[in-house]
């Protein structure tokens, strides 16, 4: 048996693989829902789709990797184990780089939509489109041309904002857009962490302890501009309006409405509000507006106050029986 115990810096990679698989997949679903829903496919979905199943094997070859020593040292693996891990290795990192591409590729294809009759921003695109390619291929071949991706994913993660600058929206739906399209700048970070821990492959005897930390923050890079660049596409699950109702009309055991003799008898009715998601609304809030009742023993009871006072027979203030005998008789 060549597996080992997962221990050191491959304890994180294995986790950091597990955790953006599992919501990779959960936000792209969620991004294919909703553009199955508004009829919108397009060709960034067709590229983040690939991003996602290339960025889903890298993710698998980490985890494997870490079961054969990922971020151990040389001394502590089988010899065995060594060979196998870096192969698998080897693999990931070539996975990983063009899952990388289509997922960049997918973010300019989608901010050339915004960009349209804008040429100077539609070049620039397409350069940054045909850099990465470029940089794709380069690391492919053996020579990790890290500057071009960095320039790449920071360019893709301010872009957004400069394009959306005089673009006619409201200002709330236009900061949402480019807070979500500018979080891909945390990808761009990882890129430049992932850049000092290359040199780690300068002891070539100790590969496989560099790989723990340099496979956690490649699939950290990808995985963050994964899920960054699919969720504007999420937008319009903010726009969903949902209803919600309370009380109803409940009638007794005989069929009749329930209610409570000597209290001023208020029949409870059903309410019902139609609240946006996205908006901060709070049940409750619009109580007087709407003329429901935000507490609930408003306008319900009905208090009656009853004052007894007593009189001593024959006392000065007795009206004597004839007092009484001439009121009952104004009555009659």
């Amino acid at each position: 048996m060549t597996t080992v115990e997962v221990a050191r810096d491959g304890v994180a990679l294995l986790y950091c693989a597990i955790i953006l698989l599992v919501l990779s997949w959960i936000v792209f679903s969620m991004r294919v829902g909703v553009r199955m829903w508004r009829k919108a496919w397009g060709m960034d979905d067709y590229f983040m789709l690939v991003g996602t199943i290339l960025f889903s094997v890298t993710a698998a070859l980490c985890i494997v990797c870490c079961h054969y020593g990922s971020g151990q040292f040389a001394r502590e693996l089988p010899t065995v184990t060594i060979s196998k891990g870096t192969k698998l290795f080897y693999i990931a990192e070539y996975f990983y780089a063009v899952s990388a591409m289509f997922v960049k590729i997918s973010v300019a294809v989608a901010l050339l939509r915004i960009a349209v009759g804008r040429r100077f921003f539609t070049w620039a695109l397409w350069a940054l489109i045909g850099a990465t390619m470029v940089a794709a291929l380069v690391f492919c071949i053996g020579i990790a041309n890290i500057s071009i991706e960095i320039t790449a994913d920071f360019s893709l993660s301010i872009m957004p904002a400069i394009l959306l600058w005089n673009v006619q929206m409201k200002g709330a739906v236009k900061a949402s857009v480019a807070v979500m399209l500018a979080l891909a700048s945390f990808a761009s970070c990882a890129t430049i962490v992932r850049l000092k821990y290359l040199t780690l492959y300068s002891d070539p005897g100790e590969f496989m302890y560099s790989t723990g930390k340099i496979g956690f923050w490649s699939l950290t890079e990808v995985g963050i501009g994964l899920i960054a660049g699919s969720l504007p596409p999420l937008r319009p699950l903010l726009s969903l309006r949902i209803r919600v109702s309370a009380g109803s009309n409940t009638p007794d055991a005989s069929g009749g409405q329930a209610y409570q003799s000597g209290i001023n008898n208020r029949q409870p009715t059903s309410r019902s509000r139609v609240i946006a998601m996205d908006t901060f609304q709070t049940l409750g809030d619009n109580d007087e507006a709407d003329n429901s009742d935000g507490d609930s023993q408003k306008n319900i009871i009905k208090e009656t106050k009853f004052t007894v006072t007593s009189v001593i027979a024959g006392g000065p203030r007795d009206p004597g029986p004839m007092a009484w005998d001439r009121k009952e008789g104004s009555n009659v």
